[in-house]
């Protein structure tokens, strides 16, 4: 069989498979093709309707009632009724996870929004920003003076799984587990695992869940300032407090969407700027608030961590003149869109100069505009801040493995990045 990557310039674009994991690593040319070819494509293997061109992907995003967010998948994964039965048997051990904020329409998505809001208000966030900062640089500490590092585990993961823990009430000394539990959701997001990866995801859910209910059972004794507190007894006028299944539902968007995406960002973010000098001479010579600002978005732009959401439409819809039935699966293709040259000109580009970068789609719009947007803001701006305050002249480690990127049905992301840099002294 060819190797889809050499093939998608040349095969009939009603070829395509979006699912090979190649093209989910490396879906650049792929998106190029079907917005220009195919915009709303049926994939032939799964079914799933891909929507890959920005105005369509904002309308999609705009309009729930139209597209809803509510999909017919088990809390594993996958398609409801298709659960492996060693799956479901090591699930069963678990609690329900029921539609909250991420799989859920207004008005109940509202809801529950509400009872995190203030976590994620302005002011909470500008008061986390030393912290951001005093974190950052900690975690430099630990490898600045050997001039290399690798760089998603050492600094990528670490910052953001600090923060979200911080917020969260988790001691430092559980951030292990925490990551293994994040590890463990991505997976299921991933549609890549096999039977046996599958029943590993689903102990380590369990494992997460058994956890969460101990710490939801203490803020309910003894609340606490953090996050957790507030989502377990939070009151809005008759509105009937969370219950453990909804509470652990919302953890767990909470810690994949909390540490995850923006992992992912800053870890490109540091392969972006070793592949385009001239940028990081533009950053590295005027790093105000403002530039830092521009290449967050920028980063944002390019990498696109949350590269595919679900949707399920409520009725028939005609786009482009094909019409999509009702009840069916699409992808709101957000790393696309942010590719669309129709709104970002020479969109492979990375250019913290561009006019419109804010324009991106990386935390999607509407209703489900992503919760942790500020929060993933805060992290990056203070994480680059201090990394340019620093640390410079930013390489590849010489002889290391070139950068590769995972395959993932939702997200996107490097697996890591060996990274040389000198030491600002």
């Amino acid at each position: 069989m060819s190797d889809p990557l050499e093939t998608i310039e040349t095969c009939q674009v009603h070829a395509i498979r979006p699912m090979t994991p190649q093209l989910l690593a490396y879906p650049v040319a792929m998106n190029r093709r079907l917005r220009e070819e195919a915009p709303v494509y049926k994939d032939p293997d799964t079914g799933i309707w891909f929507i890959s061109r920005y105005d369509d992907v904002v309308e999609m995003s705009m309009d729930h009632e139209t597209f809803s967010s509510i999909m017919p998948f088990a809390g594993n994964g996958g398609v409801e009724g298709s659960m492996d039965s060693e799956v479901a048997t090591v699930m069963a051990e678990g609690y329900p996870i029921p539609d909250t904020m991420l799989t859920q329409d207004p008005p109940l998505q509202r809801r529950y929004r509400k009872f995190v809001d203030g976590a994620f208000s302005p002011r909470s966030l500008k008061a986390l920003e030393p912290f951001i900062e005093q974190t950052s640089n900690e975690l430099i500490d630990g490898f600045i003076d050997d001039g290399h590092c690798e760089f998603l585990s050492a600094f990528g993961v670490q910052l953001p799984l600090r923060v979200i823990a911080s917020q969260i009430g988790c001691p430092m000394e559980d951030l292990g587990r925490l990551r293994t539990w994040t590890e463990a959701f991505i997976g299921n997001l991933s549609q890549q695992l096999d039977q046996a990866g599958q029943v590993r995801a689903a102990k380590s859910i369990v494992e997460c869940q058994k956890y969460f209910v101990e710490r939801i059972a203490e803020r309910r004794r003894a609340p606490t300032d953090d996050i957790l507190s507030k989502l377990v007894n939070a009151r809005f006028d008759d509105d009937k407090p969370l219950d453990d299944p909804e509470c652990l539902s919302m953890l767990q968007q909470i810690l994949v969407a909390g540490n995850e995406t923006t992992s992912s960002s800053l870890t490109e973010g540091m392969l972006l700027l070793i592949r385009n000098p001239d940028q990081y001479e533009i950053v590295r010579n005027d790093p105000s608030p403002e530039m830092i600002s521009n290449l967050v978005e920028e980063v944002l732009r390019i990498s696109s961590p949350s590269a595919n959401m679900f949707r399920r439409t409520t009725r028939d819809v005609e786009l482009h003149g094909v019409t999509i039935p009702e009840n069916s699966v699409c992808f709101a293709r957000f790393g696309a869109a942010n590719q669309d040259d129709a709104r970002f000109p020479d969109p492979m580009k990375f250019d913290v100069t561009r006019p419109n970068l804010k324009e991106h789609v990386a935390f999607g719009k509407g209703v489900h505009h992503c919760l942790g947007a500020a929060l993933s803001r805060r992290e990056m701006n203070g994480g680059f801040k201090v990394i340019f305050e620093r640390m410079e002249n930013f390489r590849l480690t010489p002889g290391s493995a070139e950068p590769v990127f995972m395959p993932n049905a939702l997200l996107h992301g490097l697996s890591g990045l060996e990274l040389s840099f000198d030491k600002i002294r």
